[in-house]
């Protein structure tokens, strides 16, 4: 992991490589009846800003974007997810456990975001019980979009083989994945197998109902078992959560990679531009599918309105 000086960021967000043109790639869909969630609810966790420069390459310099710690919570009676889950309670603390110069980043980050709320809080918020999901997902397993699924008890979190090894590889040895969550998720974390079923850009899913209308995607780069989750809202629009593999939508708009200290929690630099090529691609091809960047509350913001929850209108019951 590089941490790289702050002092040189306007030079270095100036000198970020451009991702080649993929051309049209195929992009497959599912084509039987498919039955929305329930409810899809928007649920936040923290704020904060962000320089543009940061969170993408050529940003502007004397920009900042809010940034957000969001989740997103699919209630149906075939079963309920919560999918990322923002920090930890014991953020602070478990930073004590990460040796130098990480923990000198992670305090340093720690003052960027506000009003850090509980996961079970914030779920309980929406209407709905977190003692009654069925399970949940994380994204990738860095400490804002895992530890608050570590947060609440006795429910599976779902990650494929190559997030589970990093996490039993890293904890307190890599900048972003911390001791504790990956304590205390060691006897509830369950591995994805992937099928070999092409799903919008890419080859391997795991259709989490069956008909096509929350399907989970193997999107590996900015970590090894980094996944997308497409979930077609309660009232019918499409979404894709891209977890950090672009961290705001200039990234897939511009088709830019992350500027540069944001880049350096990429585990495989060419592979994370391979999957912004992809999501460029897509959104060339599907416009009306709301790509949607874990930290970009503008996103968040344009797709739901505010936190909380899309209902559908008819229910399955």
């Amino acid at each position: 992991m590089r941490l790289l000086p702050l002092l040189s960021l306007p030079l270095l967000s100036a000198c970020g490589h451009r991702i080649p043109d993929p051309g049209t790639l195929p992009v497959s869909r599912s084509l039987g009846p498919m039955v929305p969630p329930e409810r899809v609810c928007w649920v936040e966790f923290a704020q904060g800003n962000l320089p543009h420069s940061i969170v993408v390459a050529h940003g502007k310099l004397k920009e900042d974007v809010v940034s957000t710690q969001s989740g997103l919570l699919l209630v149906d009676p075939r079963g309920s997810w919560l999918i990322d889950g923002g920090s930890a309670l014991d953020y602070q603390a478990q930073i004590r456990e990460v040796p130098l110069p990480a923990r000198l980043f992670l305090q340093q980050a720690a003052r960027g975001w506000t009003d850090l709320q509980p996961s079970a809080a914030v779920v309980t918020a929406s209407g709905f019980s977190p003692d009654r999901l069925t399970g949940m997902i994380a994204t990738h397993g860095h400490f804002d979009h895992l530890g608050g699924l570590a947060d609440i008890p006795a429910v599976p979190v779902w990650m494929p083989q190559p997030e589970i090894d990093l996490l039993a590889q890293s904890a307190g040895k890599h900048p972003t994945i911390l001791p504790g969550d990956a304590r205390r998720l060691t006897d509830r974390v369950r591995p994805i197998t992937w099928e070999d079923k092409p799903f919008l850009a890419w080859q391997q899913s795991w259709d989490l109902y069956g008909d096509g209308s929350v399907v989970v995607l193997d999107t590996p780069g900015h970590t090894p078992g980094s996944l997308s989750v497409y979930v077609t809202l309660s009232d019918g629009r499409r979404t894709l959560l891209v977890g950090d593999t672009v961290w705001v939508r200039e990234g897939y708009e511009l088709r830019e990679p992350k500027g540069a200290l944001a880049a350096s929690f990429d585990a495989d630099r060419e592979g994370t531009d391979e999957q912004i090529a992809r999501l460029w691609s897509l959104h060339q091809q599907d416009p009306g599918l709301a790509i949607l960047p874990a930290h970009d509350r503008r996103s968040w913001a344009e797709l739901f309105g505010a936190p909380g929850c899309v209902h559908r209108a008819v229910s399955m019951e």
